[in-house]
């Protein structure tokens, strides 16, 4: 009975290592980049027509760095988050997203151009992306540059430092910026009604205003996805949607039914009618593109530009117990 404990606890030790070992081996294989991307959008005629539908936002694992940085001025009371910390979002991030979906707050309606860690940071081994400060970013002459064109609005600037995988486990980084549009349109483009014909109490949904109006999900100028793999070469997938307000002409038929007092016969009144009313288009820019590591690339769009480069780095290292405290005060990207 001995024998056999031992042989099962040398098993488990072998096990272990062997594990530890493949997981060391991983972490030393992985080729690490520092990537840079800059959005803008042009406001230039286009012919195109765009898709009435709105395509479906991605529900896949992604690197979130924004969220943590626009929302760490925000009390753990006003956020109801129960005291989500920085360390919070990286440790757990299920928990912390789920508490912030529920909250009754709405978080920043117009998020800044620029997302940057608040001082230089740089990634170690076993780490996830790490955002980057704006003094560890290249892109300020071509930013100023492209911002001097007539026409031309900045969306968002970021620089992070991240592992290349292959597509099948490649991680995309979510993206969004600029203005919140949940207030005035819902996702599909259509303009919130508000309804007048109520009386100020009679028809007040107490539960209805609590919790209904409070956790609509945001609608922000630009959002959606960038995924950089490497599958022998780099490859940079784009998901965007670029929302632009406007007008939508549409064709409503009426049928009513028109009851007479004294009888059960009805008369069917159907008419057509043109409608303009406001609409929030949604412009997608979907694009998948092999690229060189170093050279600065251009995806263009009529509506929207994106500017990135891939940049070689130098292989993270173990952290240090120093790094570590330091990092800890710092806003983690979500999963």
């Amino acid at each position: 009975m001995l024998r056999l404990s031992k042989n099962k606890l040398s098993a488990a030790l072998a096990v272990s290592l062997l594990s530890s070992l493949s997981a060391a081996v991983s972490a030393a294989e992985e080729r690490w980049f520092e990537v840079e991307v800059y959005l803008f959008e042009r406001d230039a005629p286009s012919v195109e027509q765009w898709p009435a539908k709105v395509a479906e936002t991605r529900t896949r694992k992604t690197v979130d760095f924004i969220t943590p940085m626009v929302s760490t001025d925000l009390t753990a009371v006003s956020m109801g988050l129960n005291g989500c910390s920085s360390s919070d979002w990286a440790t757990d991030s299920v928990n912390c997203n789920e508490q912030l979906s529920k909250a009754n707050h709405k978080a920043l309606a117009d998020v800044p151009m620029q997302i940057a860690a608040p001082r230089p940071a740089v990634a170690h081994l076993g780490d996830g992306a790490v955002l980057l400060a704006e003094t560890q970013s290249q892109f300020k002459d071509i930013i100023a540059t492209i911002s001097r064109e007539k026409g031309t609005t900045s969306l968002l600037h970021m620089t992070w430092q991240q592992s290349m995988l292959p597509r099948s486990r490649a991680i995309p980084v979510k993206l969004y910026s600029g203005h919140d549009y949940s207030e005035q349109y819902e996702f599909n483009g259509q303009p919130i009604e508000v309804n007048t014909s109520a009386s100020e109490f009679g028809n007040f949904d107490f539960m209805e205003s609590q919790f209904s109006s409070d956790t609509q999900e945001p609608v922000w100028k630009l959002d959606g996805t960038i995924n950089i793999y490497l599958q022998h070469y780099l490859f940079i997938e784009t998901n965007f949607t670029l929302r632009e307000e406007g007008y939508k002409t549409i064709t409503l038929t009426q049928n009513e039914r028109l009851m007479s007092p004294n009888t059960e016969e009805s008369v069917a009144d159907v008419s057509a009618q043109e409608v303009t009313k406001p609409y929030l288009y949604a412009i997608g820019m979907q694009q998948n593109r092999r690229v060189r590591s170093d050279e600065v690339h251009y995806f263009d769009h009529p509506k929207m530009g994106m500017i990135i480069q891939i940049r070689k780095m130098q292989q993270p290292s173990a952290m240090t117990s120093q790094v570590t405290d330091n990092l800890a005060t710092l806003p983690q990207a979500t999963y």
